[in-house]
């Protein structure tokens, strides 16, 4: 259920998250008010009504730690691929110090592997993998690098230097792929728990007009929240990580290049 709701277009996903959560809080509150209709106790509407409140304040801390999770977690990829992206800058930059010729090839191979980030293993991180294509472009990347022979004091201290910014970006690509392959926070589950139970004990008011529009309106919100949750877990998929940086950095050196 979770990766068809990912897999659907933005506003697709929020109109089903929303509508999905206003049909489960509306059966809810109506089968509960049934059944507190049949007891006509007081104290059991006080009783409900106090859980409620509880609930309220518990469904909010849950929402506000899933939150934190999520959004902590999007600000470390995109400090990861700002990251990845200056080792590849400064790779390239230091290659300019070396013989134009001799470097053409592996300058070359760092704007392609940049590219096919973009263009392969950006869709393929979506569906929680890395494109091949990437890994022979970084596999190419490291051959010709090798081959590299540093021939004065100042590119002798620049190639470790290189060395270090293509092993970061090997990092860094492993580090996407691994976030690819993370989980909505478990609480999540607990929260739609915490938001049924508080629809059953809103049950204790009769289903008027104006109480269900209060539903809906809290339902609607709910489920919002839920699937802003759930796709920023995945931000390969939803909303989140764009390879936006990647393409500047390209657009640059390319035309530094010529």
């Amino acid at each position: 259920m979770l990766e068809f709701l990912l897999s659907l277009p933005t506003w697709s996903g929020i109109s089903l998250a929303m509508a999905s959560m206003a049909v489960f809080g509306l059966v809810v509150h109506f089968i509960s008010s049934r059944l507190h209709a049949k007891f006509k106790s007081q104290n059991v509407k006080e009783a409900a009504l106090s859980l409620f409140g509880v609930l309220a304040i518990l469904v909010s801390l849950l929402l506000s730690l899933a939150f934190g999770d999520v959004i902590a977690e999007l600000v470390q990829i995109r400090n990861a691929v700002e990251r990845e992206v200056l080792a590849i800058k400064e790779a390239y930059n230091y290659l300019e110090l070396f013989d134009i010729e001799k470097t053409s090839k592996i300058r070359s191979l760092l704007i392609e592997y940049a590219q096919s980030v973009i263009d392969d293993d950006w869709p393929a991180l979506a569906h929680d993998r890395l494109a091949q294509r990437t890994d022979k472009v970084a596999q190419q990347l490291t051959k010709a690098f090798t081959k590299l022979v540093p021939i004065n004091p100042l590119q002798e201290m620049l190639h470790p230097r290189i060395a270090g910014d293509i092993d970061m970006m090997s990092d860094y690509r492993f580090s996407r792929f691994e976030t690819a392959h993370s989980k909505p926070p478990v609480y999540v589950f607990v929260i739609v728990l915490g938001f049924l139970i508080q629809m059953a004990c809103f049950g204790a008011y009769r289903p008027e007009a104006p109480i269900n529009l209060l539903v809906l309106l809290y339902s609607l919100f709910i489920g919002l929240i839920l699937y802003l949750i759930l796709t920023l877990s995945d931000p390969f998929q939803g909303i989140g990580v764009e390879p936006t940086a990647f393409e500047i950095l390209i657009e640059k050196l390319r035309s530094a290049s010529g």
